[in-house]
């Protein structure tokens, strides 16, 4: 079961109930996040976000526009639990406190991030399961390998999944890629265009799964013989032809 403790930001922006709301405006503006709790001390008492400034004014203090009625969540609860709580809430943000005291806050980005991450845990032990039926004595594991160390076991690139995961590095999501490791060398199984993307801009590591043996796609990285700068992007052809 996964806890939200593995998903929450622990180092949270918060305000007093004293602050002025001009003050918050400035914080939105400056880390373009939609929502902070209110702290009396360490307690949580309110919550402020984007809603809750429609209609204030900058010299108000926050105590007079936040949200009282707070849910919280606890570090220990489960990730559906959680999500569960705040989509039927409509809430944006849930801050984590334990024995009353906030260490933590967990957004709806946070809870897709989480949802799509332990999708991809699924989907590469599903691929895992796959080689093991073929091959004996696999294990596997997880950690961070070194990108130029790579060996891709295909030529080409696609363009359009390129793209995608172009805006997904924009927007710093980053997913594991899945290695074939016999002794020191990786095969890339899976993520190719991911690992060539880090590359290009020079990232020395990237998180990897790690099947662990003596498999067949290794045979074929061998026997292609090229490094991720030597992988060719295919474009598709354009449907709007000039005569």
């Amino acid at each position: 079961m996964v806890k939200i403790r593995e998903y929450m930001t622990e180092d949270v922006v918060s305000f007093t109930p004293e602050t002025k709301v001009s003050v918050v405006i400035d914080e939105f503006v400056k880390t373009r996040h939609d929502g902070f709790p209110i702290l009396d001390g360490d307690q949580v008492v309110g919550i402020i976000t984007l809603h809750n400034l429609i209609k204030a004014k900058p010299k108000q203090k926050v105590a007079e526009v936040m949200e009282i009625n707070v849910v919280t969540g606890s570090p220990d609860d489960d990730l559906v639990s959680v999500a569960g709580v705040m989509a039927y809430n409509q809430f944006h943000h849930l801050p984590i406190t334990e024995n009353g005291i906030l260490v933590g806050i967990v957004t709806g980005t946070d809870i897709l991030r989480a949802c799509i991450e332990n999708l991809i845990s699924e989907n590469v032990e599903k691929v895992f399961t796959i080689f093991k039926r073929l091959h004996r004595g696999l294990h596997m594991t997880h950690g961070i390998v070194i990108v130029e160390s790579l060996i891709p076991t295909q030529r080409n690139l696609d363009f359009h999944e390129l793209k995608l995961r172009e805006d997904e590095f924009d927007r710093s999501v980053i997913y594991p890629i899945i290695v074939a490791r016999n002794g020191d060398i990786p095969y890339i199984v899976d993520g190719h265009h991911r690992a060539f993307i880090a590359r290009e801009r020079g990232m020395p590591e990237i998180p990897a799964f790690f099947i662990e043996g003596e498999v067949g796609i290794v045979d074929i990285g061998r026997k292609l013989g090229i490094s991720l700068k030597d992988m060719e992007l295919l474009k598709s052809f354009s449907k709007n032809f000039s005569y």
